[in-house]
């Protein structure tokens, strides 16, 4: 591992510890009658596709563990959903040789939906406190329009150099 890889890697950690601390502030007491995107999820897809070389298993697994904790959620369960759909979907990437934002879009879709489906199932078969279906649909719809937004910004950092400054961005 490279000193940028691990450089990237930290970064993202922070970020992520970020999200989450904004996930857990009490803003509002009272229930939701809708569900907000799960942006950590969408943040990371976004890492995944764009920058698949400064990503690692692990760090996904730490970071997503993390929250599993602060969110009083299953240890591990969403972990894992989301470290084995995020390797099949570095691997789809990474072989094609032009990836369209429609291409990279679809699968990213089919990705967060199966895991958060998934999770979903796994949560009412075992009885777990979860949301209700509607609300997972909702998740799952404001998630992915979320997505294209992500995948710009951190395409556009792709381009940008402070060291080369000849280089229009």
């Amino acid at each position: 591992m490279s000193i940028k890889s691990f450089a990237h890697q930290v970064v993202y950690f922070c970020i992520g510890l970020l999200i989450i601390f904004f996930q857990i502030l009490p803003l509002q007491t009272t229930p939701q009658n809708w569900s907000g995107p799960n942006v950590l999820l969408v943040f990371f897809a976004a890492i995944v596709t764009k920058r698949p070389e400064y990503t690692s298993s692990f760090l996904i697994a730490l970071i997503f563990l993390i929250e599993d904790f602060f969110l009083m959620r299953p240890p591990g369960l969403m972990s894992a959903l989301i470290v084995i759909s995020f390797h099949f979907l570095k691997g789809k990437i990474q072989n094609q040789e032009e990836n369209s934002l429609i291409f990279v879009w679809v699968n990213v879709a089919i990705s967060l939906t199966l895991i958060l489906l998934i999770y979903y199932i796994i949560s009412v078969l075992l009885f777990l406190p979860s949301a209700g279906f509607s609300l997972t649909l909702m998740e799952i719809i404001v998630s992915l329009a979320l997505y294209p937004i992500f995948s710009t910004l951190i395409g556009s950092f792709d381009t940008f150099n402070p060291l080369n400054p000849e280089k229009k961005i």
